[in-house]
């Protein structure tokens, strides 16, 4: 764990330190994973999809005495793909057959995949692992389809052209 990272509550802590730990020693991931050293984040390639796993506060629940954190793992599918009604329709009526996560729009415009789980004492492996690899698996898919149906880059094509 990165010596730098300071976190806003003993459930955030635990959150991230059950993570790291299962992100380490998991031979789907432990080859990929990076340890963020600001904050309480994760990056991980898995096939050609990159992903982010994040540890966020839960600051307005219907729990008033509890500390409660999110496990956000976020990965971009496409960037630069036009906003049209058509793409806006694709998109809502496929998260209508997700089991896990949601397309959403990016603060520039790139479409995203996510899904958020509750992190804590109660948060299962079984169920953190569900969640990185069905967004990895749907960035994985859906980069390809988006981009020849509706134009734009994929994610793992940019990300590529960087490194």
């Amino acid at each position: 764990m990165p010596s730098a990272l300071s976190f806003a509550s003993e459930t955030e802590k635990q959150t991230y330190e059950k993570i790291a730990e299962y992100l380490s020693n998991s031979t789907l991931f432990r080859d990929t994973v990076r340890f963020s050293e600001t904050k309480p984040r994760f990056d991980l390639t898995y096939g050609s999809a990159h992903v982010n796993v994040e540890v966020l506060p839960w600051e307005v629940h219907p729990w008033e005495e509890r500390e409660l954190v999110l496990v956000h793992v976020v990965s971009c599918v496409t960037f630069h793909t036009e906003m049209t009604a058509e793409l806006m329709e694709f998109l809502l009526r496929e998260n209508q057959r997700m089991r896990f996560g949601a397309f959403h729009l990016g603060e520039e415009g790139e479409v995203l995949f996510s899904n958020k789980i509750l992190g804590g004492e109660e948060m299962g492996l079984l169920e953190l692992q569900s969640s990185i690899l069905a967004v990895v698996t749907i960035a994985d898919t859906y980069d390809d389809i988006i981009a020849t149906k509706f134009g734009g880059q994929r994610a793992a094509d940019k990300i590529l052209g960087v490194l």
